[in-house]
């Protein structure tokens, strides 16, 4: 579990800045520790969900509607970010969420942190104890966000849509969970090389980007990031989740995860 665990977070470390860059280490040198803290919380429970689930690829881009939301309004603040739609950056959100959240760092984490450490399905699982400790500290992680992070505020109306898409996301992703039946059976990897080579030139293009496109800084919402490293960022995740997309319809099969 726990290298599965770790491997994620590493990984969604190394997205984060691709964009960030290594540069931001030395206006931001705690950042890092809280960022690990959330996306190892995070994806402690993930984790613990899909072995609970055995969900599929799908489930995750699902869940991703009812956390991302939360993470775009209160970490990074881009959901404020103006143009605005009854109080949210609609387009913002649902790119976030479904090509960054959905596509890369949930299908994509899990399908590189399974090639690199299989998944035993019957490791030990969280207690009651377990999830109170990860959602009491990513709960933390977001209230450092809100206190030192200088995140654009909402408003009353973008509050009410964020409810809405986070409760809308819950309860669709509470509905297609898999049956009893489909949970007695253990789903087995499948790797091809397509994602393979995929998630290699991802975590490539992702250290250039981080070590190498770093001399042009500018701030989006509370996030300090370099501007040619995220249009590169933005535009490869694009191709990425088209093409990931193109090759789940293709073989009509889940991307194992």
């Amino acid at each position: 579990m726990w290298k599965i665990v770790l491997i994620a977070t590493a990984f969604n470390l190394l997205f984060e800045y691709s964009m960030r860059g290594i540069n931001s280490l030395r206006v931001q040198p705690f950042l890092p520790l809280v960022l690990f803290a959330t996306y190892f919380t995070l994806f402690t429970m993930l984790e613990d969900l899909i072995v609970k689930y055995r969900l599929k690829d799908y489930h995750l881009v699902v869940a991703a509607f009812s956390y991302g939301i939360v993470y775009q309004c209160f970490v990074s603040g881009a959901a404020f970010i103006p143009p605005l739609i009854f109080g949210i950056n609609l387009g913002g959100v649902l790119f976030v969420i479904l090509v960054w959240w959905g596509a890369i760092q949930n299908v994509m984490t899990f399908y590189l942190a399974n090639r690199l450490a299989p998944r035993d399905w019957n490791h030990q699982r969280l207690s009651k104890i377990g999830w109170a400790t990860m959602l009491l500290l990513n709960g933390f992680m977001i209230l450092i966000f809100q206190l030192f992070g200088g995140v654009p505020r909402g408003s009353l109306r973008g509050m009410v849509l964020m409810t809405l898409i986070l409760v809308g996301g819950a309860i669709a992703f509470w509905r297609i969970l898999p049956s009893k039946e489909e949970r007695s059976l253990t789903p087995e990897f499948r790797y091809g090389r397509l994602m393979d080579h995929l998630s290699v030139l991802t975590v490539v293009i992702f250290v250039v980007c981080a070590v190498f496109f770093i001399f042009d800084p500018t701030k989006h919402g509370a996030s300090r990031v370099n501007w040619t490293s995220t249009r590169i960022v933005v535009g490869w995740t694009i191709v990425l989740a088209v093409t990931m997309l193109s090759y789940r319809l293709h073989s009509g099969k889940p991307i194992s995860v």
